[in-house]
This record gives C-alpha cells, structure tokens and sequence, in this order.
C-alpha cells in the first residue's frame, strides 16, 4: 500500500484537506486492492481546527509518523504560520525527498516555493496567491489558467476545490482509468481538465 499523509495545520482550508482524503479513500472502497494508506499528521498530535471551525485529530505526527510515499500538503491562512515555523519546514523538507508524489493544494505552495520545491517547476495556486508564491520563488513558473501542474515528483492545484481534481489525475496515474472513473461514479463527482480554470 501506498502511505499517503496529508499534512494539517491550523487554519487550514477545509476542502483543501478533505478533498483528496475523499478521492483516495474513496477509491479504495471502489477497488479490490486497497492501495492508499490514507492519514492525516500535524506538528504535534493534538487536534488541529481548520479555517471553518472544524476539529481534526491527527492519527500522527513528525515523531510516529510513516514516510509518506504521498505526502498532501493543503493551504489556507494557516500555512502563513508554517512557513516561519523552521522545524516543521524542514521536517517536510525531508519527507518530500523520500517521498514518491508531493502535491500541493491552493496555497499550500507556499511552503513548497518557501522550500525551493519550486524553483524552475511550474505551478498553480489559488488565484489570490500566484504573485506571494513568484515573490517566495522567483524561478518558479507560474501557470495561472491551469488546474493543475505535473512536474513529475511534484504536482500543484489550484485553489480550494482543484485539489480534488489533482488527486484524480495522480490516481489515474498511479491506479489507472478504470479506478479513476469508478471513483468518481462512486462520489458523483465529474472531472476536470487540467485547463478548466
């Protein structure tokens, strides 16, 4: 199976978070083979509240937690405090480099341009963030009118509800059509193209 951590934080934006937890939870139910060990983890194991209000126990944290073979990095207002947390950085830092996927959520990829994750990579955020992450990483490539980007071990979405359609495609990548297409029946969810901003 493959471990995949979401990474949560006050203030996190809701959807951001429960979006793909939903996809490849979801897809597991829909397949014979359960591939995604889905979980959640926070700098420490006590609840997180995201920006709605909603309390989230994490099932771990930095000191118990699986390498993530995916690690889900989400936004909102709270990665703000993330990115000048120095510990939590580069303890994600080396979770991306043991990590086989790492996509970002909306303004997740703050803290992926703060880490230099970006550098010369495209991506995508929430519209209200695009010019903070080219200040962050000036060599980053910015892709305003795309869903999502793909630069191989690296994915960004845009905002909020793209998460969703990120982790469709990266199932689709990993599980193939036929999940993808199940999974979404089973959410009745229909799909995005990656240029449907």
């Amino acid at each position: 199976m493959l471990n995949t951590g979401i990474f949560i934080f006050n203030d996190i934006e809701t959807l951001d978070l429960c979006g793909p937890l939903e996809v490849f939870s979801a897809a597991n139910f829909v397949s014979e083979n359960k591939v995604f060990n889905v979980f959640t983890f926070a700098k420490n194991q006590v609840p997180v509240t995201t920006i709605n209000g909603l309390s989230i126990n994490p099932s771990f944290d930095f000191h118990n937690l699986p390498q993530p073979d995916i690690l889900i990095i989400p936004g909102g207002e709270g990665s703000k405090k993330v990115v000048e947390d120095k510990k939590t950085m580069s303890l994600l830092d080396d979770l991306f480099d043991k990590s086989r996927f790492t996509f970002t959520v909306c303004s997740g990829a703050r803290i992926a341009a703060r880490l230099g994750w970006l550098k010369n990579k495209e991506f995508t955020t929430h519209h209200t963030v695009n010019d903070e992450i080219s200040t962050l990483e000036p060599l980053a490539i910015p892709c305003k009118d795309s869903r999502y980007t793909d630069n191989g071990k690296l994915l960004t979405s845009a905002g909020v509800s793209a998460g969703i359609d990120l982790s469709f495609y990266l199932l689709e990548k990993i599980s193939g059509e036929v999940t993808a297409e199940k999974t979404a029946k089973y959410m009745e969810y229909t799909r995005v193209d990656k240029q449907d901003l």
